[in-house]
C-alpha cells in the first residue's frame, strides 16, 4: 500500500516554480521527487562538490601556465 501524498491548501504561497501540491497520479504510481545540490564551474555542472573543486583547481593551474 501506497503512502497517501500530503496536501496543501490552494491559498499557500507559491513562487514562479509553480504549484506546491504534489500531482497525485505520479505519487499513486510511486514516483518520488527528489532536490539536488549542483555546483557549476567554468559552464559545467556538478553534483559532487568534489569533482567541482577539483575541476576548478585544473582550471586554476591552467591560467597559471598561460600566464
Amino acid at each position: 500500500m501506497l503512502p497517501q501524498p500530503t496536501t496543501s491548501k490552494t491559498d499557500s504561497w507559491e513562487n514562479e516554480g509553480g504549484s506546491l501540491q504534489p500531482l497525485d497520479y505520479a505519487t499513486s504510481l510511486g514516483v518520488a521527487g527528489h532536490l539536488t545540490e549542483s555546483f557549476t564551474v567554468g559552464g559545467y555542472r556538478y553534483t559532487n562538490l568534489a569533482d567541482a573543486v577539483a575541476q576548478a583547481r585544473r582550471m586554476t593551474q591552467r591560467e597559471r601556465d598561460v600566464l
